[in-house]
Order: C-alpha cells, then structure tokens, then sequence
C-alpha cells in the first residue's frame, strides 16, 4: 500500500487489473486477426470458384457451338460451313481438318448433304485455365441424295480445347461409344 495525496492505493490490485486489460486486448487482437483471416481465405476461395464458373461456362458455350457446327452443314454453303469450323480449329485437329477440308466439300456437293444438328448434352471431363475436355451428346438428321427425308443419327464426342489468348479453340475431337 502506498499514501498519495492523502488517498491510500492498493498498488498491487491497481497492476493486476491492467495487466488483465493488457491480456483481454491481446486476446481480442487475436481472435480479430484469426477472423480476418479466415474472411480473407473464405474471400478469395469465394473469387476463385466464381471464376472457375465463368470459365466452365464459356468452356461450354465454345463446344456446344463448335459440335453443332460440326454436325450442322449443307452443301450449298459448305465454304462457309467449313472455314467456320476451321476458325475455331487448332493443333493437330486444324491440320487434320485442313488437309480433309476440301475432300469433304466435294463429298458434301456430290451428296447434296445438309445435316442439322444439336447439342442434347455436354459435360466437362476435366478444365484448368490453358486447356478443358468436354464430353458431348450429339444428335443430327441428315438428308442427302440417298435420304432426301433425312436420317436421325446420334454421336457422342469428346472435344478437347486449349486456351489461345482470350479464345478457346480446340486441338482434337473424338468420336466415342
């Protein structure tokens, strides 16, 4: 105890209290870091799924577009039909296609072929930021010289893509069963 100004203090009560002060301050330091932490963590896992969404959509848009482009064709704008397809090409499969590109024009004209088709279902097998594989349902009526009524067919293919700057393009299509 001590005497001060007439006043008597208890000393040794006066340094416990503000060292509990001092501990309940650090412990609310603490949990408010921890917190801030995990809000961070949680942010960023947040902002990384709705990425990965914009990316698995656009992956998506490109193959359903890209499918039905390659089942939906018609002789008498097989050009256009074709420089369309090889646009979005790249890889091994824009080689394959260059080199069947023209073959397959003629097969069109001497056909009469128009084709009409449809992505019914697509799925994403695997997707990073540079490539994705995409699995594919596909349905199609075909009508040519042989079929003037058309013909049902159905495919399933499996397409994979490679990002090229902003554009995904793709590197291989796969007929499976």
């Amino acid at each position: 105890m001590a005497v001060v100004a007439d006043q008597v203090v208890d000393v040794e009560s006066d340094s416990r209290g503000g060292r509990r002060s001092v501990g309940l301050v650090w412990a609310l330091a603490a949990v408010a870091a921890v917190v801030l932490t995990l809000l961070g963590v949680k942010g960023a896992d947040l902002y990384q799924s709705r990425q990965d969404s914009a990316r698995d959509a656009e992956v998506l848009d490109v193959t359903k577009d890209v499918v039905a482009g390659l089942v939906s064709l018609d002789y008498k704008r097989s050009k256009a039909d074709l420089d369309r397809i090889s646009s979005v090409a790249t890889g091994a499969f824009q080689q394959q296609f260059g080199q069947l590109s023209a073959s397959f024009a003629q097969v069109l004209a001497s056909g009469e072929v128009r084709s009409t088709g449809a992505v019914k279902e697509a799925g994403i097998v695997r997707a990073d930021d540079d490539s994705a594989q995409v699995l594919a349902a596909v349905s199609s009526v075909v009508k040519n010289t042989e079929a003037p009524d058309g013909q049902q067919r159905v495919y399933r293919m499996l397409v994979d893509l490679e990002k090229h700057g902003d554009d995904w393009k793709v590197g291989n299509v796969e007929f499976v069963s």
